[in-house]
């Protein structure tokens, strides 16, 4: 899975890269205030290396950027279903703790089918 994901994101760049370092070049001599047309071709050329840098750091940082917004995403979802079923477990506890024998039955056979862990509960 890894292989493939760099695979596509080498792909992505390589198409991209062209596109990506004349648009830094350009806007490198825009900033500079010297465009003047063609005339501006060799100011360019002279400044293809640093446009190239400069494209290359942006698709670094846009690449792992939007990996760790993922990875963010993802371990918030996991710390929501841990609270979750954190707060189900107490709340099934205190529920088994205030009920009568046969009520207690039923809501062990509740939560077993809700996946809620009777394990933990029991032993409270």
């Amino acid at each position: 899975m890894n292989e493939l994901r760099e695979r596509e994101w080498l792909r992505r760049h390589a198409i991209a890269a062209p596109f990506g370092i004349f648009a830094a070049t350009v806007l490198l001599i825009f900033r500079s205030g010297k465009w003047s047309g063609w005339e501006s071709l060799e100011m360019a050329a002279g400044l293809v290396d640093l446009g190239a840098v400069l494209y290359a750091m942006a698709a670094v940082l846009a690449e792992r950027g939007v990996d760790m917004v993922f990875w963010a995403l993802e371990r918030k979802k996991q710390r929501e279903q841990e609270n979750k079923a954190k707060n189900q477990a107490e709340v099934l506890a205190q529920l088994l703790a205030d009920v009568s024998p046969e009520s207690r039955k039923e809501l062990e056979k509740w939560a077993r089918e809700k996946g809620i862990p009777i394990d933990k509960v029991s032993s409270s």
